[in-house]
């Protein structure tokens, strides 16, 4: 099992008397503690989960272990040793720790600016163009880290601290020279912009579509096509009129000829969603089934 140790200091005049409130405490712990399971999530996804455990304490500060659990039977520990498993691994924990102090140092270096323009080097890093035209080079997997909502989510929490009374800093160091400071004059920078769709596709196509349901009055008409139900809205101006004069009636077997478009996008939530308009209206075919009359003289 490969191990790692974490510093995390809170400082300020409230913790004179090495006391912290345990509501102030425990979330931003817990906060830290998800931030490197999304950071593994992100980079590592098939890896062993790691955990954070509370090692010591001194005063004003909690010496954190960052923990990987990589099996826990003999014939797994066997194959560890055989294939350097736990050096891979202990490589990995050093690696959160870089990506997570390495979003602490942009996150803080870019307060009160706007990303301007990214240039991705070959050596897998990025160079980010400030509005001021500052120029910042960090890694890829930061950005990536920092493009992220439930990492980044988890970082404002864990120095949420810093909006109590009393407690003026908080460091991450991981080993004596590789400190990070966060004072709490960079307690705003932190916070997470509300996440935005993105869209991943568009397509245009003429399909065929059966009517489930008609709705009249500004709303999304029901469809079905091969066995997939959607609502979807209608642009088609000429048509919607027909209807509103009742030039079109409607059955619930009609199927319609139409130019659709489908947009699909990521919602706010992560979930993949798609988006249904039909452009245009080519054809409407009569719904129930007909017998098709086979003339024998040709003339009919």
């Amino acid at each position: 099992m490969a191990r790692y140790d974490f510093t995390i200091h809170y400082d300020g005049e409230g913790l004179k008397n090495n006391r912290i409130p345990i509501e102030d405490l425990a979330p931003s712990l817990l906060a830290v503690s998800k931030a490197f399971q999304e950071i593994q999530k992100l980079n590592n996804p098939l890896d062993d989960p790691v955990s954070l455990d509370i090692k010591a304490s001194e005063p004003g500060s909690f010496i954190v272990d960052l923990v990987l659990a990589n099996g826990g039977d003999i014939i797994q520990r066997a194959v560890s040793l055989l294939n350097n498993a736990d050096s891979n691994a202990l490589l990995n924990l050093k690696d959160y720790v870089e990506i997570f102090s390495g979003l602490i140092i942009f996150i803080i270096g870019i307060a009160d600016h706007k990303l301007k323009h990214k240039k991705e080097n070959d050596d897998g890093t990025v160079e980010i163009t400030l509005d001021d035209n500052t120029k910042i080079t960090i890694s890829k997997k930061v950005l990536d880290a920092y493009q992220n909502v439930e990492i980044r989510k988890s970082i404002n929490d864990s120095v949420k601290p810093l909006s109590k009374d009393g407690i003026e800093s908080i460091d991450f160091s991981h080993g004596s020279h590789n400190k990070v400071t966060v004072k709490k004059a960079d307690y705003r920078a932190f916070e997470v912009p509300d996440a935005t769709e993105k869209e991943i596709n568009v397509s245009e196509e003429d399909t065929f579509l059966q009517i489930i349901s008609v709705a009249f009055e500004h709303g999304k008409w029901q469809f079905s096509s091969g066995g997939n139900r959607f609502f979807a809205k209608i642009e088609d101006e000429s048509f919607l009129k027909d209807v509103e004069k009742n030039v079109q009636q409607f059955g619930s077997t009609d199927v319609l000829k139409v130019h659709l478009l489908t947009r699909q996008y990521i919602d706010k939530a992560g979930l993949l969603k798609s988006e249904y308009t039909v452009l245009k209206v080519l054809d409407h075919q009569r719904g129930g089934q007909q017998i098709e009359l086979n003339f024998t003289d040709p003339e009919n």
